[in-house]
């Protein structure tokens, strides 16, 4: 999970440079962000399934091996093709392990602790997220060659650790997968949890794409994008600590939907013309938010899991296929958004489309506890 959130968010910083190395425009840096979720979106349910048949930790392995072959490609990729193919390829190994791994650290988790665990390693991911974009700052300034060459060593790292860790507790065994999908799909905090997902992955996704491309035109260094990605990643740490601690008291709705706002209004904010600096703290601030969110939104989905008498793999795999399905779509659709009405259009579209799925979650909120399935 940590060499997932470095990868990703290495790339982020790097967007002006790839686009002027291979000639990417507005849209070609969208398709390079949006390799990661199309493979993620088609690798994770089907991975977290097989997690309940497998065991977790062997899908895991397979997940993490993904990642090997990934940096290895970014470190001497020549072209844009073998980029995105390697951003295809780590969108492969985070589908499998945000499904197949969370199920191994939630299902070997008390229900009454699972705030905190999620928090954990929300808090990992944020760990991640602070050095991945130095490491595509450095990239951008020297050489993604040896720079994501060392990266590979971490990846190895991780596989070792995979290999030696125990398997644990035995997770039910699932039914077909669309069953286990279909009987999900009717839990209202399932709906709850799909609708937190989907606006973090659209208020993530705009920003990441605008904010970047935007100080890039402007002359602000890959450097100084990656400072504000780094302190907002750093903050997550913190957040993603104290999400877990609040989400033991008074439940993982409230962690959730603050994190939601959070997607919501960063995009409000960069409506308004703002100076370069105002965008760089902006991108700062959204930092904190996606580890709030995710250490709420997957106690929800596991809670919908035990109720059903489902394992936590396909569980675990539903808001990352929604996730990642918005992650994918979004920057495709914002970037002509912003070509044909400018930036602020943009994020004004995606700020009241977040909202609206903050209002969707509210409501399957309170309909899970009119059944009496609150957690």
């Amino acid at each position: 999970m940590f060499v997932d959130s470095l990868l990703y968010l290495a790339i982020v910083p790097l967007l002006p440079w790839y686009a002027e190395e291979f000639g990417l425009g507005r849209v070609g840096a969208a398709v390079l962000l949006a390799a990661y979720p199309v493979s993620f979106l088609l690798i994770t349910a089907p991975a977290g399934w097989l997690a309940s048949r497998l065991g977790a930790r062997r899908v895991v392995i397979v997940g993490t091996a993904c990642f090997i072959v990934a940096t290895l490609l970014f470190a001497w990729g020549p072209t844009a093709e073998v980029v995105i193919l390697a951003r295809l390829l780590q969108g492969a190994g985070g589908g499998i392990n945000w499904g197949a791994a969370m199920a191994w650290l939630t299902g070997n988790t008390p229900p009454e602790r699972r705030s905190r665990v999620t928090g954990a390693i929300s808090g990992v991911l944020a760990a991640g997220a602070v050095c991945g974009p130095v490491i595509g700052a450095l990239a951008g300034a020297s050489s993604p060659t040896a720079v994501f060459g060392l990266v590979t060593v971490l990846a190895v790292i991780a596989l070792g650790l995979s290999i030696a860790t125990p398997a644990g507790a035995v997770m039910p065994r699932d039914p077909a997968l669309h069953t286990t999908l279909g009987r999900l799909l009717q839990h209202p905090l399932v709906i709850c949890s799909l609708a937190f997902s989907l606006a973090d992955a659209v208020g993530v996704a705009a920003v990441d794409l605008l904010a970047p491309l935007a100080l890039g035109a402007n002359g602000v260094s890959s450097a100084a994008i990656g400072a504000a990605l780094t302190i907002g990643a750093a903050l997550g740490i913190v957040a993603a600590q104290v999400a877990g601690r609040v989400g033991e008291r008074v439940g993982s709705f409230p962690v959730a939907l603050v994190g939601g706002l959070g997607m919501g209004v960063v995009p409000a904010l960069l409506v308004l013309p703002l100076p370069d600096w105002g965008i760089l703290v902006l991108l700062a601030a959204l930092g904190p938010f996606f580890p709030i969110l995710m250490t709420g939104v997957f106690p929800l989905m596991t809670a919908a899991a035990d109720d059903l008498g489902l394992s936590h793999g396909t569980a675990n795999a539903l808001p990352n296929m929604v996730w990642s399905a918005g992650f994918a779509v979004a920057p495709l659709l914002v970037a002509p958004l912003a070509n044909a009405a400018g930036d602020a259009t943009a994020y004004a579209v995606v700020a009241l489309l977040v909202f609206g799925l903050l209002a969707i979650a509210v409501l399957m909120r309170a309909r899970a506890r009119n059944l009496s399935l609150s957690h």
